[in-house]
């Protein structure tokens, strides 16, 4: 593998770092997949799918105003079948509008 990589990682610190980041990636996938396993939600979907879904959903911070991107429809019906609860953007927003008062 890291011959592969040998163009990109021409230094010792380069060698390093690529470990280190793959090592922290594993740690966050196998911590996720726990969670998933422990909340018995690992049956349809992988932790690296539900990443992809929930990576669509935007945090945004401009100057004083935060808000939270429009949640998509998929990731809406995620939320509702495996905890129970949904989200419009009106809710989060005044949670968000309320923390800053």
């Amino acid at each position: 593998m890291l011959n592969a990589d040998k163009i990109y990682l021409q230094d010792d610190e380069s060698v390093f770092g690529h470990v280190f980041i793959s090592f922290l990636s594993l740690c966050i996938h196998c911590k996720l997949e726990q969670l998933l396993k422990k909340a018995e939600l690992n049956r349809k979907l992988t932790p690296i799918d539900r990443l992809f879904k929930y990576g669509k959903v935007y945090h945004v911070d401009l100057g004083g105003h935060s808000m939270i991107s429009e949640v998509p429809k998929k990731v809406r019906d995620l939320e509702k079948r495996d905890f129970g609860r949904t989200y419009s953007l009106s809710d989060v927003e005044l949670r968000l509008l309320s923390k800053k008062r």
